[in-house]
């Protein structure tokens, strides 16, 4: 995959990119529009940010997305998460993904159709969301947020089989994707609780 600097180098001059969620929806967008077929390594290569961000937010909102419904995404969406998260973990400064998972496709149409419907909360996330409690945003911080990503979606291929539930672990992905991109800090708390009353439900349902 192409490089990708750490969470330290991403430009900081954020006043041209005030919609930096809508601006990832639109890219992927016009790739559906443009191509017949979208690999994943041309959605990953499409968006030059320099950011750990973009590689939680990406996977998480196709998860989300009517795309994450179709028998077998999640799967590969959680192994692309986990290739990401564990290379974060372990302080990897270019993030790599295989030649095999990189030339996965999925029609143009249906990646256009999806994030449309994705468009609307892409803006209210870019409306209500921007950077606050900044100095939460430590290397340390951010590989805690990946290793927490890692675990959520061991359990993904399993997941599978109930409908739409695999899409859960996706929203804790997406939200702390969105906390790097934006560097908000509230959003990257409010990630974690979501996680540990995740824990807290499944502990009274196993119970």
């Amino acid at each position: 995959m192409s490089d990708r600097g750490n969470e330290n180098s991403r430009p900081k001059d954020t006043g041209k990119n005030r919609n930096p969620v809508t601006g990832i929806i639109d890219r992927l967008i016009d790739i559906g529009r443009s191509r017949g077929k979208v690999s994943v390594g041309e959605m990953t290569h499409a968006l030059n940010y320099r950011s750990y961000g973009p590689f939680f937010l990406i996977p998480g909102l196709v998860g989300m997305s009517p795309l994450g419904a179709f028998p077998g995404m999640p799967t590969v969406l959680a192994i692309i998460v986990a290739l990401f998260a564990g290379q974060i973990v372990l302080g990897r400064r270019h993030i790599w993904l295989p030649d095999i998972l990189e030339r996965q496709k999925v029609e143009g149409d249906r990646l256009e159709r999806a994030m449309k419907k994705m468009d609307p909360v892409a803006h209210w996330l870019d409306r209500h969301f921007h950077e606050r409690l900044q100095m939460l945003f430590t290397q340390r911080t951010v590989r805690i947020a990946a290793g927490i990503c890692l675990l959520l979606v061991l359990p993904t291929p399993l997941l599978e089989v109930f409908p739409f539930a695999a899409a859960l672990p996706m929203l804790v992905v997406t939200g702390f994707g969105l906390a790097m991109i934006l560097r908000d800090g509230a959003v990257m708390i409010a990630s974690g609780i979501l996680v540990i009353v995740g824990l807290i439900a499944s502990l009274f349902v196993v119970g």
